[in-house]
């Protein structure tokens, strides 16, 4: 039952990622803004296509060994794509100013890479079903870290963005829904976060049958509030007239 709750939650967090991707990247299409472009396809890579190859091999009867390794190992490099995409959004649109950014960034970014590569490398076919796989190698933890700091940074971003324009709507300076896209996707990044912790304390903790029933549990619960918090960050509840921003509304206007 766990085991189909947690299912349930990866699917919620790939279909809503799809959802939004594909709504960003049609915005993209129009505006041509970098924004828009980076974290539409952040979010249908990372969240939507390369996850949906991750958990692909759980839907399927007793499938050859070679299938799970070719789809874990795209599905691997697609996700970090994606990751690697969130973090260029971040720099440029949050902080493309101060050389500590610039620092941070391309230290996730290089730890995305090379901890991408040698995980591809060390993967072997009978590891490579989703659930089964651990590995406590260097280049595993390389990317996780990386991961982990990316994704801390982005959350923290995005509260403190909200932070600001909750101050200045006491003014009427600031779009309410603008700001509560900002807190959503704060609650969003946040959770993936979390999933990042979890996924640590899985793989040192992988001998235990206690640690993997939470670890579905908590997959299942994190899943669909990364899939609920990111559906209204983007399908905001505000009229017609004034829903067409997207995400210019607030990347743009934190760029500028």
């Amino acid at each position: 039952m766990i085991e189909i709750a947690g299912l349930f939650g990866m699917i919620a967090f790939v279909a809503t990622s799809l959802a939004v991707g594909i709504r960003i990247l049609l915005l993209a299409a129009r505006t041509r803004l970098f924004p828009e472009t980076t974290v539409g396809l952040s979010l249908f890579l990372a969240g939507g296509v390369g996850t949906a190859l991750l958990i692909a091999p759980l839907f399927l009867e007793d499938p050859e060994p070679q299938t799970p390794y070719f789809l874990y190992q795209f599905g691997t490099a697609i996700c970090h794509v994606g990751y690697g995409l969130l973090f260029v959004f971040v720099w440029r649109v949050f902080r493309r100013e101060e050389k500590w950014a610039l620092v941070l960034y391309a230290a996730c970014t290089a730890g995305l890479f090379v901890g991408a590569v040698g995980m591809a490398l060390e993967l072997q076919p009978e590891a490579a079903m989703l659930g089964n796989f651990t590995s406590n190698s260097v280049w595993f933890w390389i990317s996780l870290g990386a991961r982990f700091v990316g994704y801390v940074w982005a959350s923290a971003e995005s509260f403190r963005y909200y932070g600001m324009l909750k101050k200045r709507l006491e003014f009427g300076l600031a779009d309410a829904a603008v700001a509560s896209r900002f807190l959503y996707w704060g609650v969003s990044l946040s959770a993936v976060v979390v999933i990042w912790i979890n996924t640590a304390v899985q793989q040192l903790m992988s001998g235990s049958e206690d640690v993997r029933w939470a670890s579905l549990l908590i997959t299942a619960v994190l899943g669909l509030l990364v899939a609920i918090s990111l559906w209204f960050a983007f399908f905001p509840r505000r009229p017609k007239a004034v829903a067409s921003g997207g995400v210019s509304d607030a990347a743009e206007g934190v760029a500028q």
